[in-house]
């Protein structure tokens, strides 16, 4: 309370002050122009007492004169300056709003750049309107010049097959994902596709199923494709919310839980550039959840053999896996992605046409 009370006193006695000095310059100003006006009036009269000859009449003539050219003055030069007045706030006017113009605009430029995506992609039904031309082929063109992929989400299912229809190979992938061993994750995934139009009719437990055997198929493809280059592969509880495919140009985000997401497969997209908030954020959260995880991550390299992926399949399961298993997974695969195969390379030669 005693602080409060010195505060407002401390606020009482600026304000006071503030006043005071007001006062004070206000009545210094009247004092001047009042002196001034005094010592003019004095000099004038001491100049018409020069004159002996002068009457009356003529020194009231001569003042009536003068009054009446201070009025014609007054009036030429009240227009003229309020001309040069009008015309030079009319200038700093404009030359303020340019430079404020100019800030805002450079301002949020700045922020879209940081915080906005540069391009949205509208969700869709693959059985109806594809896999969405322009989202690919953005995409393929962001694939084509990195070094780097990533990608994090509940199933990597398309990732293999888009790698490999590539022109260009990058030199680190990493792939965060759900285990194929942890059935809550994966119970939770497949409640999320009881909308899918394919999956109308399709029990939940044959949903779950089906997603354990994808995801199954994930692991075998991203195991194959270690003759490209080393692939780090992390098995994390993904709550299904978004996905993310990274590049060094940009990162596409698909947000599962848009409104107009919420029945189709293909969810609604967006893309943020390097340097973005979005980008920098979720590329040092990837990198981190590969270096704090306690689930360990696996790297497949090209010296590892299938009894490599065996050991490893039977550890994530928790139930014997043999050659049988992962050869036949291997060609399950490639029918799973036949048809999204088969739409990249159509699209390849469309981009290869128009190029």
């Amino acid at each position: 309370m005693r602080v409060r009370s010195r505060e407002g006193q401390m606020q009482v006695t600026g304000g006071c002050v503030a006043a005071s000095r007001q006062n004070i310059r206000r009545t210094l100003v009247d004092y001047a122009f009042a002196t001034a006006s005094l010592a003019v009036l004095i000099v004038g009269i001491v100049f018409v007492n020069l004159d002996h000859d002068l009457t009356g009449r003529q020194v009231l003539a001569n003042l009536g004169l003068n009054l009446i050219a201070s009025v014609v003055f007054a009036v030429i030069f009240t227009w003229l300056s309020g001309r040069v007045q009008e015309r030079s706030l009319q200038e700093s006017l404009a030359e303020s709003f340019t430079s404020h113009s100019d800030r805002i605009t450079t301002a949020v430029a700045q922020g879209n750049a940081e915080f906005l995506p540069d391009a949205v992609y509208p969700p869709l039904d693959p059985r109806d309107g594809g896999y969405g031309d322009r989202f690919n082929v953005d995409m393929t063109r962001s694939l084509e010049k990195t070094g780097f992929y990533a990608f994090r989400g509940p199933s990597a299912r398309f990732v293999v097959a888009r790698l490999r229809e590539s022109n260009h190979y990058p030199q680190q992938v990493k792939v965060a994902m759900l285990s194929p061993g942890d059935p809550r994750a994966i119970q939770r995934r497949a409640a999320d596709r009881v909308p899918w139009g394919r999956f109308q009719g399709v029990g939940i437990q044959q949903l779950e199923s089906d997603l354990r055997h994808e995801l199954i198929l994930t692991v075998v493809s991203l195991f194959d494709y270690r003759r490209y280059c080393p692939v780090n592969l992390l098995y994390v509880e993904d709550t299904a919310v978004y996905r993310y495919e990274m590049f060094d140009d940009s990162v596409y985000l698909a947000w599962y839980d848009s409104p107009r997401s919420r029945s189709l497969e293909m969810p609604e997209s967006l893309r943020f550039p390097v340097g973005s908030f979005m980008y920098k954020t979720l590329r040092l959260d990837l990198v981190r959840r590969f270096e704090i995880s306690s689930n360990k991550a696996v790297t497949f390299t090209a010296e590892q053999d299938d009894d490599f992926l065996v050991q490893h399949l039977a550890g994530v399961l928790g139930e014997p896996v043999d050659q049988a298993d992962v050869d036949a997974w291997r060609q399950a695969y490639d029918e799973y992605v036949e048809d999204f195969s088969t739409y990249l390379q159509s699209m390849y030669r469309g981009m290869r046409r128009f190029a």
